[in-house]
């Protein structure tokens, strides 16, 4: 392509180009098209939750779209995912935490998720029962696995650590609608411990 055909193509008005007045966060006229910021701190948390784990999901829906965007979108599907199930974390500690004598301190607000799992693990089994299902272990296993290739919350956004290094990832061809399908059950198991846990908190003469 020659340097006058780059040109046109920049001229072509189906080519956007930033333009002089463009501002990033520009008030919408329609309802339909906007969106609003929560100004609660407590509906945000679950907005974002929710927001992270649903932009995974959409990521993975456009891979089965356009199957060659599998190669580039793994890396922000699977960091949407880890950070919809670290807020998920952080919220049974934040809301439920202190029935359990849990508490996030400073120190504790890291992405480091296994420490943050472990916490949060005793919050569900002591306020909320013993795990009959066998789903307490089977979410640790997916916590384990996000932790043991991205502890913390790097690998899916640098390609590098800070000294240089590339950063290890599993040698493998990953199942893309296996993420989905697997954290679509993470998902769901924490909204329903936030259901159970909530309950029982009402119920018990704390």
């Amino acid at each position: 392509m020659d340097d006058a055909t780059d040109i046109q193509s920049l001229l072509d008005p189906q080519f956007r180009w930033p333009r002089k007045g463009d501002r990033l966060l520009k008030k919408s006229v329609s309802w339909d098209s906007g969106a609003d910021f929560d100004a609660d701190a407590f509906s945000r948390h679950v907005h974002i939750w929710s927001g992270y784990m649903r932009a995974g999901a959409a990521l993975v829906a456009e891979c089965e779209r356009s199957p060659h965007d599998r190669h580039f979108l793994v890396y922000p599907i699977l960091f949407n995912y880890r950070h919809g199930l670290e807020l998920a974390i952080k919220w049974i500690i934040d809301v439920y935490g202190r029935y359990a004598s849990v508490y996030l301190e400073p120190d504790d607000r890291n992405h480091d998720l296994w420490s943050l799992w472990l916490q949060c693990k005793k919050v569900i089994l002591e306020v909320g029962g013993d795990d009959v299902t066998g789903s307490v272990k089977a979410v640790e296993q997916i916590v384990k696995d996000f932790h043991d290739c991205d502890k913390g919350a790097m690998s899916f956004r640098y390609s590098r650590h800070k000294d240089g290094r590339a950063i290890d990832l599993p040698a493998i061809s990953i199942d893309i609608e296996n993420i989905r399908d697997v954290m679509e059950a993470v998902d769901n198991f924490f909204g329903g411990a936030d259901g159970q846990l909530d309950a029982n908190c009402s119920a018990a003469p704390w």
